[in-house]
C-alpha cells in the first residue's frame, strides 16, 4: 500500500499550529503564518479542520477554538500540546539515528548531536536504550567518514542496484549528501564522478593513499545530484493503480485525458535512466503496473526476456 506522505505531512503542519497557538497566546493568525513560515491562507485553512475536530464527537473529545484575523483563542486543545514520554523503541531509534549523524561530517553540529544523545540517555533508563548505545566501531559510515576528514583512499564492496552486482572498487571520496531519505557519497573512480548509496556499500576499508578527487571535476547541483538531466529517456505506459511509482522513482506522469496509441486504461510517463539493462529489470519487475513504449529496442528486449521465461517453465 502506497504511504500518502501529503496526508502524513498535513497532520504534522496542524499538530504544529495547534501546539504553537496554544503556547504563545494573543498572536494573530498572519503573525503565526510569520512565526512558522507558512502561507496566512493555508493557516486559515488549518485552523478550519482543526475547529472541532478530535476522537470523538461528544463534550471533551473535540479540539475547540476560536480564531479570527484579530486573534486565536485555544479553548480546549486535547492535551496535544503536552509532551509525550518516549518508548523504549523510539528512544533507541533516536539514539541510532544520532549516531548515524555524528558520523557525518559537514552535515550537522556534531556537539549538538552528542548532547541530544546524552539526554536522552540520561531520561531513558531502559536495556533497550542501552543495546544502542554507540559502541565504538566505526563501520561503513565512521570509515567513510575518516576517508572524507582525512582525505583518503577507499576500498569498497559495493551492491549496484542498476546491474544487480556486487563489485570491489577503489573510490575517491569527495563528499555526502542526502536525497529522497537516502545519504549518498559522491566520489571519483576510474577518473570519473560516480555516486554509491551509503546502505549499498557493504564494507569501507580507508587506504593508506590520499584521495585524488580534488583532480577531477566534482561541480555537484544539489537540484540534479545524479545527473540525470542528461541522461536518456524512457516512455512508458503506467497502470492507474500503480500511479505511486512516481512518489519513488523519477517518473513524471501525463495527466493529459488522451494520448494517441496509448489503451485508455493506462498513463503515459516518461522516466530518465542510467543503463538499459536496468530499465528492462525495473519494467519486468513491475511487470503488471509498468510497460515499455520508448526505445522500442528496449520494448522488445523486455517481451524477449518475459517469452524466454516463459519458454523455460515448459
Amino acid at each position: 500500500m502506497a504511504v500518502d506522505f501529503k496526508r502524513q505531512e498535513r497532520v504534522v503542519r496542524l499538530l504544529n499550529l495547534l501546539a504553537y497557538s496554544s503556547n504563545h497566546p494573543g498572536l494573530t493568525p498572519m503573525e503565526i503564518a510569520r512565526d512558522l513560515g507558512a502561507d496566512p491562507m493555508q493557516v486559515r485553512d488549518d485552523f478550519e479542520l482543526l475547529f472541532l475536530s478530535g476522537v470523538g464527537t461528544g463534550p471533551g473529545e473535540m479540539i475547540d477554538l476560536e480564531y479570527s484575523w484579530k486573534g486565536v483563542n485555544i479553548k480546549d486543545d486535547q492535551g496535544m500540546t503536552t509532551p509525550l514520554r518516549l518508548s523504549p523503541a523510539e528512544a533507541s531509534a533516536l539514539l541510532i539515528l544520532l549516531d548515524s549523524l555524528e558520523t557525518m561530517p559537514g552535515l550537522v553540529d556534531g556537539r549538538a548531536v552528542r548532547t541530544a544523545a546524552e539526554k536522552i540517555r540520561a531520561v531513558t533508563k531502559s536495556q533497550a536504550v542501552g543495546d544502542a548505545e554507540h559502541t565504538g566501531e566505526a563501520g561503513v559510515a565512521g570509515t567513510v567518514a575518516e576517508a572524507l576528514a582525512t582525505k583518503r583512499k577507499l576500498r569498497i564492496t559495493y551492491f549496484s542496484a542498476s546491474s544487480d552486482t556486487v563489485t570491489e572498487r577503489e573510490i575517491d571520496p569527495a563528499s555526502l549528501f542526502h536525497q529522497s531519505g537516502a545519504t549518498y557519497l559522491h566520489a571519483a573512480q576510474h577518473g570519473e564522478m560516480r555516486t554509491f548509496r551509503l546502505d549499498r556499500i557493504q564494507s569501507a576499508e580507508l587506504l593508506d593513499a590520499p584521495s585524488a578527487a580534488t583532480d577531477f571535476d566534482t561541480d555537484f547541483d544539489p537540484a540534479d545530484p545524479f545527473g540525470m538531466a542528461d541522461r536518456a529517456q524512457a516512455k512508458l505506459l503506467i497502470h492507474p493503480d500503480a500511479t505511486w511509482l512516481a512518489d519513488y522513482w523519477e517518473i513524471e506522469l501525463d495527466n493529459a485525458p488522451e494520448h494517441a496509441g496509448a489503451p485508455r486504461e493506462w498513463i503515459p510517463a516518461t522516466m530518465r535512466y542510467g543503463s538499459d539493462d536496468w530499465l528492462v529489470r525495473f519494467c519486468l519487475s513491475q511487470a503488471d503496473r509498468v510497460r515499455i513504449v520508448e526505445p522500442a529496442s528496449l520494448a522488445d528486449e523486455a517481451t524477449s526476456r518475459v517469452q524466454r521465461g516463459l519458454d523455460a517453465l515448459d
